[in-house]
């Protein structure tokens, strides 16, 4: 097993131009970490120099932090040309899943996920340091329902009340949308810059879209230094009067009108959650756990893919700073529940036990993700005459898909109720010997039904949310012809998607429970399509292996034989509760 230093690596979790984030366990501490790394040879020694620096800072920055909302940082290390950050391993839900699936009418929720994330701020400036890039991107849901901030690796330290820049005027480091007028400017900051960055979270999660939005970044940035979004009482009438002036003073234009900290604006947004009677009946219906959950590993949020924050934004000349605005008047804190995030719907009712995602047979996991009910587009009307026509089909219930295909070691544990085997993907088996393994996972009585996922099921569950039939980065997501030396793989071992899946397009190709008829989608129904009643063969989705990257669509399907077996056919399991 390779190794990096005492911790051994069980797989990769993410890929960039940088380097490479990886899933790993420390032996000394039993405990699962992910590992980021940092390639550092190939650069100028000035770059190389200023990529040490900032992966040290991060480190630092991060490990300064003991807060149950920040994620920790636990060792920092270089080998040879590279640099490497140990940090917490942790699964859950992105803010950007969250505001995805439509939370606008769950006022306590949002409350709750604002205060959480407002505290870690708050404990964080109170050691000097501000975090500089808050965006639902480096804010995760855990599987517990709390916040946990993520991306310290342009956190500066406070000198003076201000933090450190860089040299020259107009030169800034951030995500633009979410940027404080000031720190756009260039000036220095302070706390109340990643308060105005939570201020225009809190907007988003209440309507559903960001407050300041433009063609380009010239407009865009004109737009936060001088304008005033929409209110989001217009897009939501559930966002009070009260709480529309704190999110207004929140993202006031000069940080001196702003709150003093990041709780007292959370405690001002929330004077009047707790007192409305009717509360219960606004609240969103599904819980947190019907998100769009990523069971997305902490690491690669925590800057992996190496986006556009890490771009020098040069502003140029910008107006002079705007004066204080004045907001309306805030009234007295009212206490707001600080724990985790409610997984239920009414508050007066007793909270709902998130559902286990994970089944253990013989001490080996088989990890879940929960896909939530939805509609979507199907099939394709460029591709294939079987792919069309394009279509809308509507998902009326969640489910749990396995995250990964099922290896030959599950299905041993499941089988022989022995782990033995390899972790690559159980293949040469027959739509047939599935049903097998399915009525022995059946005949657990844990509360839940195992299946093969409809056709339907398994391409809403590939697209993740994407309007792309085909994956951008496809060979950091699949195992192809091109980069699998034509022969299956360890799982997990290239990217997720959005929903925390594996090779859904690669590897291994996939049983599912639909028997064939390339002229269904003519034909199928709206809502939970489950192919025709009979037929000769079962649908297969999926790339392989053996697939040529053009052929890699989520809308691709072929059909075989029930009896068929192959080595470029596996599957992955669903399950429901019952």
């Amino acid at each position: 097993m390779e190794s990096l230093g005492r911790y051994e690596l069980r797989g990769e979790l993410g890929r960039g131009g940088m380097g490479v984030v990886y899933r790993a366990y420390d032996p000394t501490l039993d405990r699962e970490v992910a590992i980021k790394s940092v390639r550092l040879e190939g650069v100028t020694e000035a770059e190389r120099a200023s990529l040490e620096e900032r992966l040290s800072r991060e480190a630092r920055s991060a490990a300064q932090l003991r807060h149950p909302n920040i994620v920790q940082v636990y060792d920092f290390f270089r080998i040879e040309d590279r640099a490497y950050i140990v940090m917490e391993f942790v699964r859950g839900a992105m803010l950007e899943a969250m505001i995805l699936a439509g939370v606008q009418q769950n006022v306590p929720m949002i409350v709750q996920v604002l205060r959480q994330a407002a505290s870690a701020l708050d404990a964080a400036h109170a050691e000097g340091i501000v975090h500089r890039d808050i965006k639902p991107g480096n804010m995760l849901l855990d599987e517990m329902g709390n916040i946990k901030i993520t991306d310290f690796g342009i956190a500066r330290r406070m000198a003076a009340g201000a933090t450190e820049t860089q040299a020259g005027f107009g030169t800034t480091v951030g995500t633009l949308g979410y940027m404080a007028p000031e720190q756009i400017r260039g000036e220095p900051v302070d706390g109340r810059a990643d308060q105005f960055s939570l201020g225009v979270v809190a907007y988003q999660l209440f309507t559903g879209q960001m407050p300041f939005q433009a063609d380009s970044w010239i407009a865009l940035s004109y737009k936060i230094i001088n304008e005033m979004p929409t209110p989001a009482s217009t897009f939501n009438p559930l966002v009070s009067p009260v709480m529309q002036a704190a999110l207004e003073r929140a993202t006031a234009k000069h940080p001196a009108a702003r709150f003093p900290q990041c709780v007292d604006f959370v405690d001002a947004l929330a004077a009047t959650v707790a007192a409305k009677p009717d509360a219960s009946s606004t609240l969103m219906k599904k819980a947190l756990i019907l998100l769009p959950v990523a069971a997305v590993v902490v690491a690669i949020v925590f800057g992996m893919v190496w986006r556009a924050r890490d771009t020098v934004t040069q502003i140029g000349d910008a107006p002079p700073p705007p004066q204080p605005v004045e907001t309306a008047a805030i009234p007295a804190k009212t206490e707001v529940p600080t724990g985790p995030v409610s997984l239920a719907a009414p508050p007066t009712a007793a909270p709902t036990a998130a559902p286990s995602l994970s089944l253990v047979v013989d001490g080996l996991p088989m990890e879940f993700a929960l896909i939530p009910a939805a509609q979507f587009f199907m099939g394709s009307d460029v591709d294939t005459e079987d792919q069309r026509p394009r279509h809308l089909v509507r998902l009326t219930k969640p489910f749990q898909m396995g995250r990964t295909e099922v290896t030959q070691k599950q299905w041993n544990a499941v089988m022989t109720g022995k782990a033995t085997g390899a972790n690559l993907p159980k293949a040469n088996v027959s739509w047939n010997e599935v049903q097998g393994f399915l009525a022995k996972l059946n005949a657990l009585n844990d509360g839940f039904h195992y299946r093969l996922p409809t056709e339907a099921e398994w391409e809403y569950a590939a697209r993740a949310n994407s309007p792309d039939d085909r994956p951008r980065n496809i060979d950091d997501m699949v195992w192809h012809q091109s980069n699998s030396g034509q022969v299956a793989h360890e799982i997990a071992t290239r990217i997720p998607n959005a929903f925390g899946l594996y090779d859904m397009l690669g590897n291994v190709a996939e049983w599912t429970a639909d028997w064939a008829d390339m002229e269904y989608y003519r034909s199928s129904p709206p809502a939970d399509p489950k192919g025709p009643k009979t037929g000769t063969t079962k649908v297969v989705r999926g790339g392989n292996f053996d697939s040529q990257p053009m052929n890699l669509s989520v809308t691709w399907r072929f059909a075989d034989a029930p009896d068929a077996k192959f080595p470029e056919i596996g599957f992955r399991v669903v399950r429901e509760q019952k």
